[in-house]
């Protein structure tokens, strides 16, 4: 009988009526061949198709409304609409009307026909029901995988062939780690497509095979190497064969085998077969791995987008890799009474990946008592999971969930079943959820597929850099206060500044010996610090304050003479608060809360930037309000239309409040007074709504004095600090220059860089007034054209058979860095850089890119007469780094501009030492 005629049994148009079939047979396996007890009260819905349970629900779901069908304020989104998106992604099985019954409601539902009681038992689940890693050993789907690979010397031990599943995607993650959003976008859709090709050849062969009557003596290619087949791959291979074997029943395993000491391998009371649960499970599943390369794209170009690429990335290469292996292996034509031909598809295998994903629970969430039997070693269940029948229908709802399971409980153990109990009342036709855990939205769209709104868990990370707080300087050009500065003069204020005496001044060694205290980070952190590193902590969307960025802001902003006596009273303290004794009146309490406005608005700022970047090519163009001042995400254009300083007219720009608004309620769905995203393009500005959201949030509570006080006294005397909110007189902040060795000493290595941001005559203060946007392009022409004029001459003189005399003196110095014992060096001139990039960002950016020694200098002229930048700048590389760089085709793309590399008419350095350049 053939899969469709099984699936689709008195159904041929598929959809609700064929799922209804499946649900009944469904509900008469989990009582009679499973043993699972339902309470009479229970029932399994999706749209129009129920389990047959008397006066069971029917939903009826309405189309989802899409503001980019129709109309005119519509976006060109990669959501790809209502209409059957699911139909050209990866891993959607059966036909249209089956995959339609998920689009709305991601699986089926657990509702009441009656009200269920306080305390009542909704499930009970014996443990012989459970798909474990024990079951998987002993089905013939897994001892098909078993054979594909090398085993250990150990063959008792059915894993021991096979590798832990998040190691091999850390591996797999390491190969694409410095890889762009478009080289990852491209090194899926590869890995998709190699793939399908050799599924493609591997069916030839096996339809030959079974011409010729071959099979399990036909030889394999090659077996997988050890541990090279993760522990997910058994569980998806017989996933495949309960739901697409061509038999009704198709069994788990087809002979009684035995461990080496008799004892079944088949859990004891364990079904024959497990088809009628596979069967009801979704048709397809939206999770990342399944999206379209479209959809794909949304995470591509944003910051907070990439680190969820690269997994999607990771786990797409480990599927492709392991599935290839297996087909070299055989595994499509030695094995036909398990795997007929055509049963294995590229489709099904991701498929079977999305639903133990979303499906599988972790063994540390169950009672101990679960696997205390079992003979597969406990680590594997750790990694592996267990897929529990009926309970992984129950839906997510995090604090008001109302059924749960106990932990420990001696009753429940010795009757080795898992039960569901109620905790409150549940109301007739009511949904059942259970609490999946609280989770970052990045964890929850990753794995199930889809987004809460406004979820307390999010948060973002923020990294954090000596010039990142410095005091005595003047403000950045571009700043504006985002928080009532209470009067407080900006020279009492700290900003970021990369100028290296401002730096060692104040970063004394006592202050930085507070810093270590107040955040309580080792000494390897500390002088890593004094490196030029990073530490990071993170801003979170529930309004907590992070205590090591306390900890940091107060460090860095405590007047140098509090600095000195805190140090010399701490030095005799042995109290466990890091910062006992400090009192902080009202200007040090200010000083401490405008820095982390400061903070949080440039990162704000930053990461709008990213987003407005990346979406407007997704929606219409759209332009965002990408500062942290005038309501920040709830920024509202004027009517006046003209933005403030912006250049532009407002009915051009919205702030994120409004675009999020416009364009990611269309396909969401309300439980319980909570909002979930559900489709890609929804789950995506949902997941970047958590990150500015958690950096709006935190700017929030540095508004005023009084918010500030409110929300952040108790973490302060957490730390030792006493409030004083009497208003005191200023100290100057004049520091003086360091006369004895610093604390934070220039690099002794050559490969170290420093970083230096210098204008054209140092004597002359920089104007802090906004950049004349005019002039400044005007200027950046003038400069490239002369660029281009000199490179011209260069090639008019190579073509007479001379050699241009900047190429001399480029060559001669990359020679005399050989004849110095240092390696050569190349100077690139780096254009089309946007005017707000500082010099550390510029060097952050291609050491990133090709690593961490990669970079000599990194310099950015500026304008004599305001200091501002003048949108190029200069990077010196040794000579194979500078080759990658000139020569890899990368497209190098910094703060929302494709960056112009190419070699610097003026010579390179040849060591790390502080040249002007340009």
């Amino acid at each position: 009988m053939a899969y469709n005629d099984i699936i689709h049994e008195g159904s041929p148009e598929g959809g609700a009526p064929a799922l209804k079939g499946r649900l009944v047979r469904f509900r008469k396996w989990a009582t009679k061949q499973a043993k699972i007890t339902v309470h009479g009260a229970v029932c399994v819905v999706n749209g129009e198709a129920t389990d047959g349970t008397r006066n069971a629900p029917v939903l009826v779901f309405e189309a989802r409304p899409d503001p980019r069908m129709g109309g005119g304020n519509n976006a060109n989104s990669s959501g790809g609409g209502s209409a059957a998106p699911s139909e050209v992604r990866c891993g959607a099985i059966d036909n249209q009307a089956d995959r339609a019954m998920y689009d709305r409601s991601i699986g089926c539902q657990v509702r009441t026909v009656r009200e269920l009681k306080k305390d009542e038992v909704a499930l009970s689940i014996p443990s012989s029901a459970m798909v474990t890693p024990d079951l998987i050993a002993a089905s013939d789907a897994g001892q098909a995988l078993l054979a594909c690979c090398h085993q250990s010397s150990d063959e008792s031990n059915f894993w021991n062939a096979f590798g832990g599943t998040s190691k091999l995607e850390k591996m797999q993650a390491g190969k694409v780690q410095q890889n762009s959003g478009t080289q990852l976008l491209v090194k899926i859709l590869q890995e998709r497509k190699k793939v399908e090709t050799v599924l493609m050849k591997a069916e030839r062969i096996a339809i030959e095979v079974e011409e010729r009557g071959g099979g399990v003596n036909e030889p394999p290619r090659k077996l997988a190497a050890t541990g090279m087949i993760s522990h997910r791959a058994p569980f998806l291979a017989f996933l495949i064969h309960q739901r697409f074997a061509s038999e009704k029943n198709p069994l788990v395993a087809s002979s009684a085998m035995v461990t080496h000491d008799n004892v079944p391998l088949v859990p004891e009371g364990a079904p024959e077969t497990f088809a009628p649960y596979v069967r009801t499970l979704p048709s397809s599943i939206c999770l990342p791995i399944c999206w379209k390369r479209n959809e794909l794209a949304l995470l591509a170009g944003c910051i907070p987008g990439m680190p969820a690429l690269q997994k999607v990335a990771a786990r797409t290469m480990q599927l492709a890799t392991e599935l290839i292996a297996l087909v070299d292996a055989g595994l499509l034509w030695r094995f036909p009474s398990v795997f007929s031909p055509g049963i294995i598809t590229w489709d099904r295998w991701v498929w079977a990946a999305a639903v133990y994903e979303s499906r599988v629970l972790p063994a540390s969430s169950l009672p101990s008592w679960i696997g205390s039997n079992a003979t597969s070693p406990s680590y594997v269940w750790e990694s592996c999971g267990v897929m529990i029948p009926f309970l992984d229908m129950l839906n997510h709802l995090d604090d008001a969930a109302q059924a749960q399971w106990r932990k420990s409980d001696e009753e429940d153990a010795s009757g080795q079943r898992l039960k569901i109990v109620t905790h409150e009342k549940t109301k007739k036709h009511m949904q059942i959820y259970r609490n999946y855990g609280t989770m970052e939205n990045e964890h929850f769209m990753l794995q199930f597929g889809f987004t809460r709104m406004s979820n307390p868990a999010d948060r973002v990370k923020i990294g954090w850099a000596l010039v990142d707080g410095v005091g005595g300087v003047t403000p950045p050009v571009d700043y504006e206060p985002a928080s009532e500065s209470d009067s407080i003069p900006t020279s009492q204020l700290v900003f970021e500044s990369t100028d290296a005496d401002s730096l060692k001044a104040w970063w004394t060694e006592q202050r930085i010996t507070l810093l270590g205290k107040a955040t309580r980070v080792n000494d390897e952190t500390l002088e890593s610090l004094r490196k030029g590193k990073k530490i990071t902590f993170s801003a979170f969307n529930n309004g907590k304050i992070d205590t090591t960025l306390i900890g940091v802001a107060v460090a860095a902003t405590l007047h140098p003479e509090k600095v000195k006596k805190l140090f010399q009273k701490s030095t005799n303290s042995s109290s466990s608060k890091p910062l006992d004794g400090l009192i902080l009146d009202k200007t040090d309490q200010n000083r401490v809360r405008m820095y982390l406005s400061f903070l949080f608005s440039k990162k704000l700022g930053k990461l709008l930037q990213s987003l407005n970047s990346c979406l407007k090519d997704h929606f219409n163009s759209v332009q965002l309000w990408t500062r942290a001042t005038m309501g920040g995400l709830n920024y509202v254009a004027s009517t006046n239309g003209n933005v403030e300083g912006g250049g532009e007219t407002s009915s051009t720009v919205m702030g994120w409040q409004s675009f999020f608004d416009t364009y990611a309620w269309y396909s969401t769905m309300e439980v319980e007074e909570r909002y979930y995203s559900m489709a890609p393009d929804s789950c995506v500005l949902t997941l970047y709504d958590g990150h500015v959201r958690s950096l709006q949030t935190s700017l929030d509570i540095m508004a005023t004095h009084a918010v500030f006080n409110d929300n952040m006294k108790q973490q302060l005397e957490d730390f030792g600090c006493t409030l004083d909110n009497t208003t005191s007189t200023p100290m100057p902040m004049d520091i003086q220059p360091v006369v004895t060795p610093t604390a934070v000493a220039p690099p002794e290595k050559e490969s170290e860089v420093r970083v230096k941001l210098e204008t054209s005559d140092e004597s002359k203060p920089q104007d802090p007034s906004p950049p004349k946007k005019e002039k400044e392009e005007q200027k950046k022409e003038k400069d490239e054209q002369g660029s281009k004029k000199e490179k011209e001459e260069q090639g008019s003189e190579k073509g007479n058979g001379k050699e241009s005399g900047s190429k001399r003196d480029r060559r001669k110095e990359r020679n005399k860095g050989d004849k110095d014992g240092r390696p050569p060096a190349i100077k690139l001139h780096i254009g089309n850089l946007s005017y707000k990039t500082l010099p550390n960002q510029l060097y952050d950016f291609f050491a990133r890119l090709y690593g961490k020694d990669s970079v000599l200098e990194c310099h950015i002229p500026t304008e004599r007469d305001t200091g501002n930048s003048r949108g190029f700048g200069f990077v010196t590389m040794p000579e194979n780094h500078a080759k990658a760089a000139l020569e890899s085709g990368r497209k190098h793309e910094m703060d929302g501009r494709i960056l112009k590399v190419a070699e610097s008419n003026s010579a390179g350095s040849g060591k790390g030492g502080r040249q002007g350049g340009g």
